[in-house]
């Protein structure tokens, strides 16, 4: 039995070249599996076979079929639409996407090859485009209604941050106390080395903190002080020179007694016998 090697060729892409050979008793519906085969495409769609003349322009309907669904073309052979040794189709797959193939008759082979299969992918070049192309999807932001002010509030945060931000405020808010802790500590160990510092009386005993940063504040107030209560310490010493009166009345009558009661007066009246 003879073969018949078809060329098949993109409409869009003419780089892209598979060469099939087929048995003059194969049909349409292989010419249409071959196809999608030997591009990679799946057979989910439907693909429609025209005939052409020698400037591929389309020519009467030979037929359609859609995956693996009953179509006419199962029983139309290939050599019973082939009136030309360079006979051409035209075959256009999945509406949608638009895929055009352009088919044409090369060679014909008197006999078969010993215990070859057909169809027969003979030749092949190029990479065939993808036949489902990716859509890409870009992320956008929520949008947020401004405010009153003009501002844009912020966006709401999800039930999982919500959990993480109170983990973290509470463990933020232990640490407070840890430190406030400390610090009330630090304050009682100073008090207590302040009231150490203190030449207290052996027999005086504090029994609370309160009592010690109590003593510790009245001493600090003692310092400050220290200027004004030593000056009035040393007014007190020397007051006897002039402005006590219970001093003067001592003095005062000893010298009246013993000099004549005039005081420093007194050495006046002995002048008299020096005259």
């Amino acid at each position: 039995m003879s073969i018949l090697r078809f060329r098949i060729t993109f409409d869009d892409y003419d780089d892209i070249v598979r060469d099939i050979d087929f048995r003059a008793d194969q049909t349409f519906a292989d010419l249409y599996v071959e196809i999608l085969k030997s591009v990679g495409f799946d057979a989910r769609h439907k693909g429609v076979f025209y005939l052409a003349d020698h400037n591929w322009r389309k020519g009467a309907m030979i037929g359609e079929m859609h995956g693996e669904q009953d179509s006419k073309l199962k029983k139309t052979d290939l050599v019973d639409h082939i009136d030309d040794p360079h006979q051409k189709f035209l075959f256009s797959y999945d509406e949608e996407a638009k895929w055009n193939f352009n088919i044409e008759l090369i060679r014909v082979m008197a006999d078969a090859e010993y215990k070859v299969t057909y169809p027969k992918l003979a030749a092949s070049s190029g990479i065939p485009p993808v036949q489902y192309k990716e859509t890409l999807i870009i992320p956008t932001r929520e949008k947020t209604e401004p405010d009153g002010r003009g501002r844009k509030p912020k966006a709401k945060v999800e039930e999982d941050d919500d959990a993480l931000s109170a983990l973290l405020a509470s463990m933020g808010q232990d640490d407070e106390e840890e430190e406030e802790d400390g610090l009330l500590a630090d304050d009682a160990e100073v008090a207590e080395a302040e009231v150490d510092a203190l030449e207290l009386p052996a027999d005086l005993e504090l029994e609370t903190d309160s009592e010690i940063a109590k003593l510790a504040e009245e001493f600090n107030n003692t310092i400050d002080t220290s200027g004004s209560s030593s000056a009035e310490s040393e007014d007190e010493d020397y007051s006897g020179f002039g402005g006590d009166d219970s001093e003067d009345d001592e003095f005062g009558s000893q010298d009246d007694d013993e000099f004549g009661g005039g005081g420093y007066g007194s050495y006046g009246g002995r002048g008299d016998d020096y005259d």
